[in-house]
């Protein structure tokens, strides 16, 4: 007698679960998470049958005599295939304008009508100005006004002109409240959950001195050339900000790109994204979440703290810094500079001032100082190299070790290397200077003298290495 698998059942209860929460839950993007989590089905159909197999095993059944089925074998093509392709539509969305799978609609069906927008309201010098539920793109700029004025167009994507007629009908433009408040609403969530989708790109002109406050489902922001303040909330937006004279605050779910420049406020990051790129910010600089992407950071004046899931790193100003995927490369960085991470990283810090703490599961690390005095240093990798180039005239009290690697000593005196055994060494040597501690588990650990292409500078004194002078507001 055939044995039926409980498998199949299973997953028709759990996809079935998924599409009944889409309805329960209209905002929740399901196409979107089908699209990049597809591959988890595969992976949760083979740990089940796995199961079941290994339960008849262990109760002296019969096993059957193929694991998985032909039947089950063309269903598995088949989500493969399906998955695939929503991947691919959703990884080109933006290549082809209008068809992004988005939850809710079917933006690859159908035509996109556009319909003109226009609007405008007096404000005062500085209003705050509110943009709600907003799904599309918006340019924002400031300029010498006294009005807050939109224009643009919405595209709706209908299988036909009276559908798209009646949905342009049911989401007009609105601007209201009084010259210190303003909000500008495009009434896009009356049409949603329908076969029509609805989006807009506006040109929004606000007084200078406005503040900014935007609420988005999808889309990019830019913004430029405002003297308030700016906070953008949105589920997946891509956000670029220049001449910015306030705080900022960008919190998102999903983004390609996080761009801000010359910011003469604060900046704080919040959510998940890809790509972030700060430059020339004269505020403390906060990002605190998931970014997968690389990112830029140039001319940071303030206190700059990164918080993610598995690390944490800290400096009090820094010229240039680039992370990507596992590894981190800065220069010119005022300290106190704090890393500690579960996780492995390269990482890598050219002239540097004040104390260096490093905490990390494994990865290489190299230290090029290059400014006197040294301050304290305490490095630590569970695995990986560790370099560090001092400067010949520098003044240290120095312990590296390495449990199970070498190390190598090309710096000279007073530096000297004592055998810890048959595996590991330590090197000492104290010249009168701050305690720099070097620790590594199996990785090698080399102390050298600093060359030329270190660039290493004069001796600077210790009051200008501890205060980092701000740029111009």
């Amino acid at each position: 007698m055939r044995r039926a698998s409980l498998v199949a059942p299973l997953l028709l209860i759990g996809i079935g679960l998924l599409f009944l929460a889409r309805n329960v839950f209209p905002e929740m993007q399901l196409l979107d998470y089908l699209a990049k989590y597809w591959p988890l089905l595969l992976v949760v159909w083979g740990g089940l049958r796995l199961i079941e197999i290994l339960f008849w095993a262990a109760t002296g059944r019969a096993l059957p005599r193929f694991g998985i089925s032909s039947g089950e074998w063309v269903l598995v093509i088949f989500l493969c295939f399906l998955g695939v392709s929503l991947h691919a539509v959703r990884g080109f969305s933006d290549w082809l304008p209008g068809s992004r799978i988005e939850l809710g609609g079917l933006d690859i069906f159908g035509e996109s009508y556009d319909y003109p927008l226009s609007a405008e309201r007096p404000s005062t010098k500085a209003p705050r100005v509110i943009i709600e539920s907003f799904r599309g793109n918006a340019r924002i700029t400031g300029a010498d006004v006294q009005t807050v004025k939109v224009t643009g167009h919405s595209t709706i994507r209908s299988l036909d002109q009276a559908s798209a007629d009646r949905a342009n009908q049911q989401a007009p433009l609105e601007l209201d409240g009084d010259p210190n408040e303003i909000h500008i609403r495009t009434l896009q969530n009356r049409v949603s959950g329908s076969n029509r989708r609805i989006s807009a790109d506006l040109e929004i002109v606000v007084p200078k001195g406005a503040t900014i406050e935007a609420h988005g489902r999808s889309g990019d922001f830019d913004v430029n050339g405002i003297t308030g303040s700016i906070d953008v909330n949105s589920e997946n937006a891509s956000v670029r900000l220049e001449d910015i004279g306030g705080d900022v605050l960008v919190e998102t779910r999903s983004s390609d790109i996080l761009r801000a420049v010359k910011v003469k406020g604060s900046v704080e990051l919040k959510g998940r994204g890809s790509d972030i790129d700060l430059q020339d910010i004269g505020g403390t600089v906060t990002i605190n979440g998931s970014y997968t992407g690389n990112s830029q950071l140039h001319n940071l004046a303030k206190t700059i703290r990164i918080v993610t899931p598995y690390t944490e790193f800290s400096a009090e100003k820094l010229t240039d810094m680039r992370v990507t995927l596992g590894s981190l490369n800065a220069s010119d960085l005022t300290g106190p500079v704090r890393m500690t991470s579960s996780r492995s990283w390269d990482v890598s810090l050219t002239n540097f001032t004040n104390s260096v703490d490093i905490n990390l599961n494994g990865g290489d690390v190299d230290l090029r100082p290059g400014l006197l005095p040294l301050a304290k240093m305490d490095v630590r990798s569970r695995s990986g190299h560790i370099e560090l180039a001092l400067p010949q005239s520098a003044k240290f009290d120095l312990t590296a070790t390495s449990a199970r690697g070498s190390v190598d000593n090309e710096f000279g005196a007073p530096l000297k290397l004592e055998p810890t055994g048959r595996r590991g060494a330590t090197l000492r040597g104290s010249n009168g200077g701050p305690p720099v501690n070097i620790s590594t588990e199996s990785g090698q650990v080399l102390i050298r003298s600093a060359s030329a292409a270190d660039s290493v500078s004069p001796e600077i004194p210790h009051a200008a290495a501890k205060t980092p002078q701000p740029v111009e507001q």
